[in-house]
């Protein structure tokens, strides 16, 4: 893709090394390439001696200029890995955090197609931790962890997202980002800094937070969604101080492929409202069935089998709301890791199509997150509160994807927005047709834990 050109204006900067960002997305006001001149690396090559960001102390303070890279002498520890306790207590409240969330977007937004990224939102979570400290650090990694510390925490999520990388068969990109605004109201603390570099290589910028500043946000999102998802802000309020922003991007084939004989056109889906509408089902024998809470779905692969796909049709006469409202996380987890591969699933999967777009603002505040918000946040582990005092404003969470005969691809972005102040038997045949409302998601095979989770009501969005 192409580079995405950054404005003279903008102040950035990399912790390790300079990132071109591309922009194959459109701004309100034409292409991201239209609108800006010079590369992030172009630009620091322009910048003198003047220019350069200075370090003092424990913060990292901006002079004006053109551009600036923010703690240019930080490189990335080596972290370590977490224990076999810790993991696990990571997957299990991971997963159970994962549906609490769900429940609450599925019982807000009912009857319509939901979709969330779980990594996404814990990951945009975690660097925020990173700059928590009183009860409003306890609140949060109560939420985010169950019982682990903050080291504990940092060292699981950093270990899980680094085996959610790359192969040779599967696309999988997370990237983080913070942005700060430039002035001197705001100095930024280089343990903060240095914290999420270590544990998740987030990236560094300082502007203006001007409407150049939201088109080079939406430029950083459409490369590292690889231009899934296009523009997660329309503006900056006037109180903004720092955007602290994850994205994912999944791209994978199926292990193996749908024959044209094998998708059926002109067929039925019968929406949340009871309406039939056009669909396209995607028919394949399938192994590995899942039982739970009186539902029925299978896991199908994706190249190089690290992740699955994988469906649940609720019972006749529950919806997927109220059927995600029965479920557990740490119950998903394990019905998936015992799959019963003894009967033959004949699956009819539609294809499908849509993007998600909500705020968690009130979700994570209803979890016990809610001092993060409050005028009592403590964020000075960011800054001291004497210079500013700090809480977040919004978590911004928007999700994209596209199923159909070749594969899967998925997308998500969530920004958080920091304001200042036995025996052989004769098998039996399980028939599973997806022409209702239903449950999916994408999972990574090693930890069970979704990766993407939603419900699909109607095709027609």
């Amino acid at each position: 893709m192409r580079k995405v050109m950054i404005r003279k204006r903008l102040m950035a900067g990399m912790l390790a090394g300079m990132m071109l960002l591309s922009g194959c997305g459109k701004s309100e006001n034409g292409t991201t390439e239209d609108r800006q001149k010079n590369t992030i690396t172009e630009a620091e090559n322009e910048k003198t001696d003047s220019e350069i960001s200075e370090e003092k102390g424990d913060y990292l303070t901006v002079s004006t200029g053109k551009t600036s890279a923010l703690g240019k002498d930080l490189t990335a520890k080596d972290v370590t890995d977490p224990t076999e306790d810790a993991r696990n207590e990571f997957i299990k409240n991971t997963a159970n955090l994962s549906f609490d969330i769900m429940k609450a977007r599925t019982k807000a937004d009912s009857g319509k197609n939901v979709m969330i990224s779980p990594d996404s939102i814990i990951s945009a979570l975690a660097m925020t931790l990173n700059g928590a400290d009183g009860n409003t650090q306890a609140e949060m990694l109560k939420v985010l962890g169950g019982k682990l510390s903050e080291k504990e925490y940092n060292e699981a999520l950093s270990s899980y997202n680094r085996m959610l990388s790359d192969s040779d068969s599967v696309i999988f990109r997370n990237a983080n980002s913070i942005w700060v605004r430039n002035g001197e109201d705001l100095k930024v603390k280089k343990d903060f800094v240095q914290t999420n570099k270590d544990y998740y290589n987030a990236d560094l910028y300082v502007s203006d937070f001007d409407q150049a500043t939201v088109t080079d946000i939406n430029g950083w999102v459409n490369e590292n969604t690889n231009g899934m998802i296009n523009k997660v802000i329309d503006n900056i309020q006037p109180d903004s101080m720092m955007y602290l922003i994850n994205a994912v991007a999944f791209e994978a084939e199926w292990a193996e492929q749908y024959e044209d004989y094998q998708v059926k056109k002109d067929e039925k889906f019968t929406n949340s409202d009871g309406k039939k509408e056009d669909a396209a089902f995607l028919s394949s024998k399938e192994s590995g069935l899942i039982e739970l809470n009186g539902g029925t779905g299978f896991a199908k692969a994706y190249k190089g089998f690290d992740y699955y796909f994988v469906a649940i049709l609720p019972p006749e006469g529950t919806s997927a709301e109220d059927y995600i409202a029965s479920l557990k996380g740490e119950d998903f987890v394990n019905a998936y890791r015992n799959r019963d591969y003894e009967p033959d699933i004949f699956a009819d999967l539609p294809e499908f199509s849509y993007d998600y777009s909500t705020s968690l603002t009130d979700t994570l505040k209803d979890l016990g997150m809610a001092d993060a918000f409050s005028d009592n946040a403590d964020f000075s582990r960011i800054t001291d509160p004497g210079m500013m005092k700090l809480k977040i404003d919004d978590v911004i969470h928007k999700t994209h994807i596209e199923l159909d005969q070749y594969g899967t691809k998925a997308a998500a972005v969530t920004a958080i927005a920091l304001a200042g102040n036995a025996a052989p038997v004769e098998k039996r045949i399980v028939e599973i047709k997806l022409n209702r409302p239903f449950v999916y998601a994408i999972v990574d095979d090693a930890s069970g834990l979704p990766v993407f989770l939603g419900t699909v009501n109607s095709l027609a969005e």
